[in-house]
């Protein structure tokens, strides 16, 4: 990407705009976004917003650095689960909506299609393991998830392999899990297995179990949901498994390892 005083000059050139008016649009949306953009992506945002092609391409954002509220985003990330569009209707008009999760390595955010965009991506045949580009989305919440929107001059293709994260798992030890971690393949003990919960929200109806992990001294919370849960206890306390697929949050201070419905559990065998 150009450095902001190249940009500067970009949008001068193209809107006839002063400096100082340039340079209070760029303060502006620092300010707005708490000091998360540099100068760079500030300039870079206000020249977007106002029209202006900037010829250099922007770096990819990572999934994990992404804020409510970001916009002229560019993210290349893996299609994790691709689902079907569906069909709604408000205030008497009808649409079309389609959810594709997206996963770079460093965190998922849900890419959300409306209408017109859902043909684009089906000429595309996006489908689950593809590198998926998208220019210039913006970032929301949605529940409490991040949410990826394309906006009316956005772009969505399909990504060349060397510009995609891999697929791999990433395999670690107990101690060196961190939020935010996405396809994570570990090795330990299950010591502690706790009642499964049901529960039910706007989503449907669910189970949830915790479990406790263990490597040595260290000891992590592990949560099981759905199908999950009936590995695990069908494997038992005390016995070495190998869990992948899986990723991590933070709750309440601690690093939690999560088993959704990609991750898989199976026991390990002994030597």
């Amino acid at each position: 990407m150009m450095d902001s005083e190249a940009i500067k000059k970009a949008i001068s050139g193209h809107t006839g705009k002063k400096a100082e008016e340039i340079n209070e649009m760029i303060s502006a949306k620092k300010n707005r976004f708490s000091g998360l953009l540099t100068d760079d992506g500030a300039a870079y945002m206000v020249a977007r917003e106002l029209g202006v092609k900037i010829a250099e391409s922007q770096k990819p954002a990572k999934i994990s650095e992404l804020r409510e509220g970001l916009a002229g985003i560019d993210v290349i990330a893996r299609a994790k689960q691709v689902f079907p569009p569906k069909e709604f209707e408000s205030k008497g008009k009808k649409g079309r909506l389609q959810s594709i999760m997206l996963w770079d390595g460093t965190g998922e955010a849900r890419l959300t299609l409306w209408n017109s965009d859902i043909d684009k991506a089906a000429l595309l045949g996006i489908k689950k393991g593809d590198a998926v580009k998208v220019v210039n989305c913006s970032a929301a919440k949605y529940n409490g998830q991040l949410q990826l929107n394309l906006n009316y001059n956005s772009t969505i293709s399909i990504a060349q392999e060397s510009e995609a994260p891999s697929t791999e798992a990433k395999k670690t030890n107990l101690n060196d899990l961190e939020a935010g971690m996405n396809e994570v393949s570990v090795k330990a003990k299950i010591k502690t297995i706790f009642p499964e919960r049901s529960f039910e929200n706007e989503r449907g109806k669910g189970r949830v179990m915790n479990f406790i992990l263990s490597e040595g001294l260290k000891e992590v919370r592990a949560t099981a949901w759905n199908e999950a849960i009936d590995a695990v206890e069908e494997i038992g306390e005390g016995e070495e498994v190998i869990i992948e697929g899986a990723y991590t949050k933070e709750n309440r201070g601690e690093v939690e390892l999560q088993l959704g419905k990609n991750a898989g559990i199976v026991k390990q065998k002994k030597e």
